[in-house]
């Protein structure tokens, strides 16, 4: 009986640590909407992610990091135009401003995906966790799509 008790006690303590951590990153604060990778030829050394991120909340937030397995690493990028040429710079973070969007897009703000083990096909999903400064974390499903080239992209 006493084992039953102890039992029952560690269940209802864990419920009470999941519920109070649940509520303390509220995910409705960011949303995430059609996130895609653009396909590649199967040599690619590397991949870019696409998405439109919101922050539903009245806080800025930043994007720290993405990770996935297969990759050697995932970048946070952003593309500029400087002295007439593009250039992709990694990025610390990406700022989602309150009650804004940030759109990831090819010639702009992107995830840069280094060194896949193997390069999916057209059609395939891959599972990406995003991190951000506000504690939440989320892992999004993106498929793999054909997508325009805007910009010739470059080797920094």
């Amino acid at each position: 009986m006493n084992k039953m008790i102890s039992s029952l006690t560690l269940v209802l303590s864990l419920l009470v640590i999941t519920q109070a951590g649940a509520t303390s990153h509220d995910a409705a604060d960011i949303t995430i909407h059609n996130p895609w990778i653009r396909s590649a030829p199967p040599n690619a050394p590397t991949l870019g992610a696409f998405m439109e991120i919101h922050n539903n909340s009245n806080h800025n937030i930043k994007l720290l990091s993405a990770n996935t397995s297969g990759y050697k690493r995932l970048e946070l990028h952003k593309t500029e135009h400087k002295n007439g040429m593009m250039k992709m710079i990694k990025q610390d973070f990406m700022p989602i401003l309150a009650h804004s969007k940030l759109t990831l897009k090819p010639g702009s703000w992107h995830i840069m995906m280094v060194s896949p083990e193997l390069v999916p096909s057209e059609g395939d999903f891959v599972m990406i966790k995003l991190a951000f400064d506000n504690g939440l974390s989320t892992t999004l499903r993106a498929k793999v799509r054909k997508g325009n080239m805007t910009m010739k992209h470059q080797q920094l």
